[in-house]
């Protein structure tokens, strides 16, 4: 194996490691020699792939919001009704939060913290743009109410969540037709009557 392969490996085993134990214990309660050990690496290197422990939760926080922006496009058709793009959207999100429960809770807990470096929260806002493109789109031609598309968006974005936690905390079993309601009550709430 060459040794830039290695590095990479050992980044990512960083990477990983921090999202387990930051998922499980939290952040002050993970110290950088526990990460060490998960990913099986010496302290040291972690220092040689990042600058510190917040360095790796912006690398961590970027690589989940740009899986996200990728499954939310997944099967998008932009020519498709509005009605069907919002569906493709929500289930799109639900169905990847669910089969990355650890980038969920992750991204639940730290979207909004002060380790989040206003510039990687600013820089990865654009994989939820098609998303705000379709919502001003629809807002605009009259399909969605006329409400600014960041509230739109949380309200979308809300849904999802709700439901994600359902499923995974195992207090409602998210079937494919409580899936489908869930899609139909968060339209209700944004299209126009």
């Amino acid at each position: 194996m060459k040794e830039a392969e290695k590095q990479f490996e050992k980044r990512e085993a960083i990477l990983c490691a921090m999202l387990e134990l930051i998922t499980e214990r939290g952040f002050h309660a993970t110290p950088m020699s526990l990460v060490a050990e998960r990913a099986g690496v010496a302290a040291g290197t972690i220092y040689h792939h990042f600058d510190s422990k917040e360095a790796i939760i912006n690398e961590i926080y970027a690589q989940l919001r740009a899986e996200m922006g990728a499954a939310l496009l997944r099967d998008h058709d932009p020519n498709a009704e509005h009605r069907e793009r919002f569906a493709r959207f929500w289930n799109n999100l639900f169905g990847h939060f669910i089969a990355q429960p650890a980038g969920f809770l992750f991204l639940e807990q730290y979207a909004n913290s002060p380790y989040i470096e206003k510039h990687t929260r600013e820089e990865h806002r654009r994989d939820l743009q098609p998303l705000l493109d379709f919502l001003e789109e629809g807002t605009w031609s009259g399909v969605l109410r006329n409400v600014e598309s960041g509230l739109l968006l949380g309200l979308v974005y809300g849904s999802v969540a709700c439901c994600v936690k359902l499923q995974l905390s195992g207090e409602l079993q998210m079937s494919a037709g409580r899936v489908q309601q869930a899609i139909q009550a968060s339209w209700d709430s944004i299209r126009m009557d």
